[in-house]
């Protein structure tokens, strides 16, 4: 049996089925006496070019080993599946069971906007008894600012 990464992506105005459908492939290499190593559904993201006019998606991703017949029955799921606008298998060499790279960039972009959010602004908070800075002295007179009102 062999190691494949496969990543999905379901429109966005279906992504509550993100969910079973990872439930769904997981089964169906169980079935086939493969293992699941990682199932990871990590959520809405934008896209980086639209999809079928979409901006968003949501991302899903199984480490699987599995055999050919098990894999070829996910691929043709992919086609019929109407909720999946893409999707991409790769073989791997190994296992892959640690946290994906894009799902700990999607947790550490959260912890980041946590609060954040739209047309909200940050206050920035000064030091009360903060002085201001001091002019370095260049060696050179300082311009005077005349002004005139007329």
């Amino acid at each position: 049996m062999r190691h494949y990464e496969i990543v999905f992506l379901v429109h966005p105005d279906q992504s509550d089925q993100t969910q079973s459908v990872l439930n769904k492939f997981s089964s169906i290499v169980k079935e086939s006496g493969g293992t699941v190593h990682r199932l990871e559904n990590i959520g809405r993201r934008k896209l980086v070019y639209p999809i079928e006019d979409q901006f968003k998606a949501s991302y899903a991703l199984l480490n699987v080993e599995c055999n050919k017949d098990a894999l070829d029955e996910i691929k043709s799921s992919f086609k019929f599946n109407d909720s999946i606008i893409r999707d991409l298998i790769v073989t791997k060499n190994k296992a892959e069971t640690d946290l994906s790279a894009l799902s700990s960039q999607t947790e550490k972009e959260d912890k980041e906007n946590l609060g954040d959010k739209e047309g909200v602004i940050k206050p920035q908070l000064k030091s009360v008894d903060e002085k201001p800075k001091e002019k370095e002295n260049t060696g050179k007179p300082e311009e005077e600012v005349k002004v005139t009102e007329g």
